[in-house]
């Protein structure tokens, strides 16, 4: 990826965006053990990075070594949001078609990927 980050709190906003789509996913009624454990995990170090992302995003103007790592934190984070992405695509259509049963549609997707 071309390193171009010097956006400031660009990521931290990224960051709390990805945040708010766990914590809808994570607030339905019906969900597996294993896919809450592996969401809420996901959403544990996005909250404990923070504080950290925070103050990289300031030293990335004087380190080159901090800003390769915000570079390759953004990568991670954008693959992140495309998963999260698909999975509530493939959600909506699995509801959209009706599909029986008696958990969620994210559920059964987010259980189908954890499979």
């Amino acid at each position: 990826m071309a390193e171009k980050l010097y956006g400031g709190a660009y990521l931290s906003s990224f960051v709390d965006a990805i945040l708010e789509n766990l914590t809808s996913i994570l607030e339905e009624e019906e969900s597996s053990p294993e896919r809450n454990n592996l969401l809420l995990r996901l959403q544990n170090c996005l909250y404990e990075v923070g504080p950290v992302l925070d103050d990289a995003e300031l030293k990335q103007f004087t380190d080159k070594k901090v800003k390769k790592w915000l570079v390759d934190l953004q990568d991670a984070l954008y693959s992140a949001d495309d998963f999260l992405d698909e999975l509530s695509t493939k959600a909506a259509i699995a509801a959209a078609q009706g599909d029986p049963g008696n958990t969620s549609s994210w559920s059964r997707v987010v259980d189908s990927y954890i499979e």
